[in-house]
């Protein structure tokens, strides 16, 4: 299965928050359809283990920092068993944002992602028109006279949400390739929620580096030809187009669990044969901009007190390039241990007495 690289990012809550928009499908019936995991000890082979790099600073905790998958391509038992190695003995979790929307979470998307009723989506989008944009709502399911009201960035989610969690492709003979509902999702719960539900059965304190607000205000600020490129791919990708830039869910899930971080690397920040600068500054604007926010309250919670060791777990793509969280930490005066010559996971104790 294939996506954007930002679904290696930041949109886990804003996903869950924009199904308002899909006719059919609500985030109670998704919740439903996917129990929560349980870590199953011994099942992971000891030559996977996820790429962590370890920051210290005189003065303050020891963070393990844990590059995340939002989504994943399988209920794989090598992720929960890596997952609870890791937290084991950490002080406390910290978190892009919480997983599970609320009700104020649902306003704050409609306030900052919602034209006035003077306006609409077609007076925003140039590539597509209106009948190619009535036909992308009418094929993710997506409420059309809500889908015109919504601004690229958000109408891109509302489709990006029912493709992923509603429908699959099915081969009917000899007929071509098509989309159906499903029942089932395509993808599992990710790294972040598992971590979360780990914090809560730990009662270890959870924090988050964004709010809502700030999310949304990200997407809303990002380039209009940025936002378009998001909006047509995930249109494309409903007719079974692959467009330039997408990768597979399962590859980042590889090398993830082999603790790859060249190929982590690779999958988030190439440029791909044909993408274009918008798609491809659409991603890299995601990572930017999100980093500088994290490190923002990092900074401002004085990269936190007490005892450590503290799990710092954000999107993979945030991990990479001149303006990584890896690169503000070293700014803050951090010494950063990568992964190859860091711990392996089981010895946070370790980490915590050094």
């Amino acid at each position: 299965m294939t996506g954007n690289r930002h679904t290696c990012g930041r949109w886990r809550a804003t996903l869950g928050a924009v199904l308002l928009f899909a006719a059919s499908v609500t985030h109670a019936q998704i919740q439903a359809q996917t129990p929560a995991p349980v870590p199953t000890p011994g099942l992971v082979a000891a030559q996977d283990h996820p790429p962590v790099w370890i920051a210290r600073s005189p003065g303050h905790p020891t963070l393990i920092l844990l590059p995340t998958i939002h989504a994943l391509a399988s209920d794989d038992p090598r992720v929960n068993v890596a997952l609870a190695s890791i937290a084991d003995g950490v002080q406390a979790i910290v978190l892009e944002t919480h997983t599970k929307p609320t009700p104020e979470d649902t306003q704050t998307v409609k306030r900052i992602g919602f034209y006035p009723a003077s306006d609409n989506l077609t007076n925003h989008v140039s590539s597509m028109t209106a009948e190619s944009l009535a036909r992308c709502a009418r094929d993710s399911g997506a409420d059309i006279h809500a889908f015109f009201q919504t601004k690229p960035w958000l109408a891109a989610f509302a489709v990006q949400a029912v493709r992923l969690h509603q429908w699959h492709w099915a081969a009917d003979g000899s007929k071509r390739v098509h989309f159906v509902r499903t029942a089932s999702p395509l993808v599992f719960p990710g790294i972040d929620e598992r971590l979360e539900m780990l914090a809560h059965r730990r009662q270890i304190p959870l924090i988050y580096l964004e709010t809502m607000e700030q999310g949304m205000q990200l997407f809303d600020e990002m380039p209009p030809a940025d936002q378009e490129a998001f909006l047509q791919s995930v249109c494309a990708g409903l007719r079974g187009a692959k467009t330039p830039g997408e990768v597979s869910y399962e590859s980042f899930q590889a090398a993830w669990a082999s603790g790859d971080a060249a190929a982590l690397e690779q999958l988030a920040n190439a440029r791909y044969p044909g993408e274009s600068d918008a798609h491809y500054d659409f991603s890299q604007y995601l990572f930017t901009r999100g980093t500088d926010i994290f490190a923002a309250t990092l900074a401002q919670d004085g990269y936190f007190y007490g005892k450590g060791p503290i799990l710092v777990a954000v999107g993979a793509g945030h991990f990479f390039g001149d303006r990584s969280l890896i690169q503000h930490l070293r700014d803050a005066g951090y010494t950063i241990t990568p992964p190859a010559l860091a711990p392996q996971p089981g010895t946070p104790h370790e980490v915590a007495a050094r």
